[in-house]
């Protein structure tokens, strides 16, 4: 597939969505006039109605605004067709992410630096898209259960997987600075290539083989700066806004660490089992008054607890450890600035070249997107947590 098929993939997110759209779409956030509903202050309302999806907006954008929730609601019926075309669009796209990935590895493309960024953006891509279509799978055949249980349970499930979009928006916003200096770098490194060649200093094949990083690096710009804008889209579908807006979209919040280390397991996993939905389904389940029947509910339901356990300790494991990962990249970050002021002052005194200058600057910005993307990580794994807490117990890797 080609590197801008992420694009078409946002694309057929789009034509998925629009009956929807067409019915609903003048009533988007800001896009018309309309009463503000019960219980929503008028600043809460205008916060909504803006250009802006901040982090903590998403549940109510998606309750107010969400096209197929609306449609939903008023028909009494959810139509899941949208979702799952965009579940198998997915799939497909992140086996091509993959294949593009080991095509790039098995070629030796992924020796020199800007390869190995390419190599890395498509199987991190692919890796994130995968989760999404996992966390999205069950949603399919839950959809329509959850319209009957409410609309809580269905804003609840679409709400997490807008979360998972915008951490995965931020974690590509993160990786674009490094790809534009590792664009700048190769540049400036071509342009000292062609002045060595044209000095008798450097063979035409550095010279091409110099031209060849710029063509990388550009591509590996091109397709991130793609996926930033596809993943525009569809929070902005998602969130109720027409298919042409480009809304702007908000950071992640910034916590402190004391927030990632004050989990309570066991208290929170008494929270889980008691909001979990599949196991209300489960209690509120009739059996055939029979012993056997009752025994088998019980069984169930005792089963489904374990379960439940077993899970809210992974996912705390898994906070715990993007908590480390966090904290070490903290480290490295604060040694790569250090090493960068001694570039600077180096390259101010005119003992350092611009080429490599502009290294140091690029390793400066892999540490600080190392950092932003552990951080990006710890965030959607206590993120996760939560909405197990709350009852949304997403598919493990």
């Amino acid at each position: 597939m080609k590197k801008n098929s992420f694009l078409c993939l946002c694309l057929s997110v789009s034509l998925a969505f629009s009956p929807a759209l067409t019915a609903y779409g003048a009533l988007g956030p800001g896009e018309a006039m309309q009463s503000i509903p019960e219980g929503v202050s008028e600043e809460v309302w205008n916060r909504l109605n803006d250009q802006t999806i901040e982090f903590d907006e998403v549940s109510n954008l998606v309750r107010y605004f969400n096209p197929d929730l609306k449609a939903g609601l008023a028909s009494g019926l959810a139509s899941v067709d949208g979702v799952q075309k965009v579940y198998d669009e997915m799939r497909i796209h992140v086996k091509d992410l993959n294949n593009q990935a080991k095509n790039l590895r098995d070629s030796g493309g992924a020796d020199s630096v800007s390869g190995m960024v390419e190599y890395m953006t498509l199987t991190q891509t692919a890796k994130a898209y995968s989760k999404m279509a996992d966390e999205m799978k069950p949603n399919v055949t839950k959809a329509k259960k959850a319209i009957n249980a409410g609309s809580d349970r269905v804003v609840k499930n679409l709400t997490a997987a807008v979360n998972q979009m915008m951490i995965g928006y931020n974690s590509a916003q993160a990786n674009r600075s490094l790809l534009q200096k590792l664009l700048e770098a190769n540049t400036a490194a071509y342009e000292a290539q062609k002045l060595r060649f044209q000095q008798a200093m450097a063979t035409e094949a550095d010279v091409l083989a110099a031209e060849k990083e710029v063509l990388s690096a550009r591509s590996s710009l091109t397709q991130l700066e793609n996926t930033i804008d596809s993943l525009g889209r569809m929070l902005g579908v998602m969130t109720g806004y027409s298919a042409d807006s480009m809304p702007q979209i908000g950071q992640i919040p910034q916590s402190d660490l004391a927030v990632f280390s004050s989990l309570d397991l066991e208290g929170d996993t008494q929270k889980a089992i008691g909001n979990n939905y599949n196991l209300i389904d489960l209690r509120r389940a009739k059996s055939d008054r029979t012993t056997t029947g009752i025994e088998t509910k019980e069984a169930e339901v005792s089963q489904a607890t374990q379960e439940v356990t077993i899970r809210m300790q992974s996912l705390y494991q898994a906070v715990m450890q993007a908590k480390a990962a966090y904290e070490a990249s903290g480290t490295s970050y604060e040694k790569a600035v250090l090493i960068n002021g001694k570039s600077e002052r180096a390259f101010q005194l005119g003992m350092m070249s611009r080429v490599d200058y502009l290294q140091s600057q690029m390793a400066l910005l892999q540490a600080e997107g190392t950092k932003q993307s552990a951080y990006n990580s710890l965030y959607q794994a206590y993120d996760t947590y939560q909405w197990a807490i709350n009852g949304i117990i997403q598919p493990s890797e």
